[in-house]
């Protein structure tokens, strides 16, 4: 049976952590293995598995302990074999860094946060345009929003796990974009510039973190169970 110090190390490893939080995670234990999983993105975990169940061992004798982690250091899989404890406690702080650098990096909400910024910018840019868009423009800007749906149409898939849920947002998306379209001659360009961009960067951030209450919801469910 694996030892409670031990459990307890890495719990501390978490607590310690001063960008992730121990609810984000997933511990699963079996007499001689251990899995952490990342339940913001399930993709990412770690185990670590000792046959001696990870138990001190006297006079210095060496571990065997063999593992595998998403990310790695050098690649997105990676095997490794521990020979001391304290190499665990390590393993994970450097797994966590990795997982940080991935999201910090990639993060969708990270992302839109920038894009956002970029907006602004963009936006800025559409002050001085206090006429409409004539018919040109018009149909230009529709050949723009037949590619922007496609691409945040499979955006919404891979944001939304639940089949019935990511087709009632790719309704929503779609109405969202008829709507835009109808009123391309009616409104002024910045005026609907702004329109376009509030309702693409509200509605996906809306789905990340809806995503990310569906996951700890889950969590929480099956801890209490």
């Amino acid at each position: 049976m694996i030892q409670k110090e031990f459990l307890e190390n890495i719990i501390e490893i978490f607590k310690q952590n001063d960008k992730f939080e121990y609810i984000d995670f997933k511990v699963d234990i079996n007499q001689n293995s251990i899995k952490l999983l990342y339940l913001i993105e399930p993709k990412y975990f770690i185990i670590f598995k000792d046959e001696n169940h990870f138990i001190e061992k006297n006079n210095n004798e060496k571990f065997n302990i063999s593992g595998e982690s998403v990310p790695g250091k050098f690649s997105m899989y990676e095997n490794f074999i521990l020979d001391n404890i304290n190499d665990v406690y390590s393993k994970i702080e450097q797994w966590l860094d990795i997982i940080w650098n991935e999201i910090s990096l990639a993060s969708p909400l990270g992302l839109l946060v920038d894009e956002q910024e970029q907006i602004d910018k963009f936006c800025e840019k559409f002050d001085e345009y206090d006429d409409y868009f004539n018919t040109e423009e018009i149909i230009k800007v529709k050949q723009k929003l037949k590619l922007l749906r496609i691409k945040l149409e499979e955006e919404i898939i891979s944001i939304v796990d639940d089949d019935k849920l990511s087709k009632i947002e790719i309704q929503k998306m779609h109405k969202s974009f008829d709507t835009l379209e109808q009123i391309l001659p009616s409104l002024k360009k910045k005026g609907w510039v702004r329109s376009l961009t509030g309702r693409v960067f509200h509605n996906m951030k809306r789905l990340l973190n809806l995503r990310q209450k569906l996951i700890l919801d889950s969590f929480n469910k099956n801890k209490e169970e």
